[in-house]
């Protein structure tokens, strides 16, 4: 049964400090905030992670592949020590438990829609379906190594914001691609209700972080 203790005990003089940033950064505030209060030194809401941000250039090509492209010397290293190449995700957010290594990578995305007053045109826009990589073997598998979360949900959770929450094409086309996986997506309609946002990730995703 769902408590809600993540709001009820949410520092909320804290959070509403936040009234003039944007969402993404109230987002990271108001989660860490709230769960400090319950779970104090047991959390981390990390920004922008950076576990992801090689797995392309470290991933191997068959021989007969490098063959047929243009090919480069992938682990070459610049003179400061760092790699020439280097190319993966960076991901908005992990919300690591400190005290078990579970993680919860995610995104958060904003977008235009269709609502009352506007042309179906107003949807426009691909940011949505640019979160549809997680879905692929490659992807999903790198993160759900790492995330060692339950399999009963998928490793990563997207946060829909702007007038795609609205949009009745897209809510439909978002809602098709979770389907039984609906605590892997988050639509935040009102970005000033902070409230939501903490409801929604205690009663769906912090029991698989603990």
């Amino acid at each position: 049964m769902a408590t809600n203790e993540l709001r009820k005990r949410a520092n909320w003089q804290t959070v509403s400090g936040a009234a003039a940033l944007d969402a993404e950064s109230k987002f990271h505030l108001a989660l860490q905030s709230a769960l400090d209060e319950v779970y104090p030194n047991k959390f981390l809401v990390d920004r922008h992670p950076k576990e992801f941000g090689d797995i392309y250039s470290k991933y191997g090509l068959p021989q007969e592949v490098l063959e047929e492209i243009y090919n480069i010397d992938v682990t070459e290293i610049k003179r400061n020590g760092k790699p020439r190449y280097s190319w993966g995700i960076s991901m908005d957010f992990a919300i690591r438990n400190l005290e078990n290594g579970k993680i919860l990578f995610g995104e958060i995305k904003r977008q235009d829609g269709w609502i009352e007053g506007t042309k179906s045109s107003a949807g426009r826009g691909n940011a949505h379906e640019r979160s549809t990589k997680y879905f692929t073997p490659g992807l999903s598998r790198a993160i759900r190594q790492l995330s060692n979360l339950s399999e009963e949900i998928l490793p990563f959770w997207i946060v829909y914001i702007g007038d795609i929450t609205r949009d009745p094409k897209r809510n439909r086309e978002i809602a098709f691609w979770f389907q039984e996986y609906t605590k892997n997506y988050f639509m935040w309609r009102d970005t000033d209700n902070v409230a939501s946002l903490l409801d929604f990730f205690e009663n769906n995703l912090l029991p698989y972080l603990l």
